[in-house]
């Protein structure tokens, strides 16, 4: 397998981003506190409600948000609403019409590939003992669990998934969120966690991946972690007068309920 070149790593963060999860599994909320509280990417990132709870305003004097790239800003928003609405929704209905068994397969089969991304940020976090827990795993489901398809790494040997990624090692060694960023696809991030998303990438085996079939396979991981969530965003939208203000509000909040988490 050949390195990402630069001009792979442009597409691959174009591609990464498509459908991108707002949420994790049920399984991965019982493992992951901050799950709970905050979601990475995808339409509702960093609002840190669910899909379908409605909350918070969408005016402009509850922000005090550092958005000094808004026009930038509107104009990828307005791009991703319609992308959203007529192309990722219509198509996640679609998909989570296909039997529950299939689609937590395929979701983790992906998790299971991706395990690189949260060993090496936990040793950046010098959490060694979660590092070693999430090579058992992969081993174990790789093996035992048919190339990660099944999770008996959790069923059978009671390890637990705990995923992690750069935003939450960036976050430990005290890195600030910087200026409010809309990215394409993803939706409400920041500077930081921006930043997140590329590196993470350059930790995804898939990324490496030198095949035509390789961006195929790409779209369609991120695609099946959007689906679950799709819906929600629609419900939100439905709420607000200034739909990039009360998702951007949403965000705000999102990283208030993390920063008080932080605090206990």
């Amino acid at each position: 397998m050949r390195p990402l070149y630069p001009l792979k790593v442009v597409i691959f963060l174009s591609i990464v981003s498509l459908g991108a999860c707002a949420a994790v599994s049920e399984q991965n909320q019982q493992t992951r506190p901050e799950a709970l509280s905050q979601a990475e990417t995808g339409p509702l990132a960093g609002t840190g409600i669910q899909p379908n709870v409605v909350a918070y305003s969408d005016s402009e004097a509850e922000t005090g948000f550092d958005d000094p790239l808004i026009r930038l800003n509107r104009a990828i928003f307005a791009f991703n609403d319609v992308s959203y609405r007529y192309v990722l929704i219509p198509a996640a209905r679609t998909y989570q019409k296909a039997p529950v068994p299939i689609r937590t397969g395929i979701g983790n089969f992906f998790d299971n590939i991706k395990s690189p991304i949260s060993i090496v940020n936990h040793l950046l976090q010098l959490n060694g003992r979660e590092a070693g827990r999430e090579t058992a795993r992969f081993l174990i489901n790789s093996t035992v669990g048919i190339v990660g398809i099944m999770d008996p790494a959790t069923s059978s040997f009671d390890i637990a998934r705990n995923q992690t990624g750069m935003r939450q090692t960036l976050t430990q060694y005290g890195a600030g969120y910087g200026a409010y960023l809309v990215l394409p696809f993803i939706g409400p991030s920041n500077i930081r966690d921006g930043s997140s998303v590329f590196f993470d990438s350059l930790l995804n085996p898939l990324g490496y991946m030198d095949n035509p079939e390789s961006t195929v396979i790409r779209v369609f991981d991120n695609f099946q972690e959007f689906s679950p969530t799709a819906e929600g965003y629609l419900t939100l939208r439905a709420e607000s007068e200034d739909p990039y203000i009360f998702m951007r509000n949403l965000h705000l909040q999102g990283r208030l309920r993390d920063a008080q988490y932080r605090q206990q």
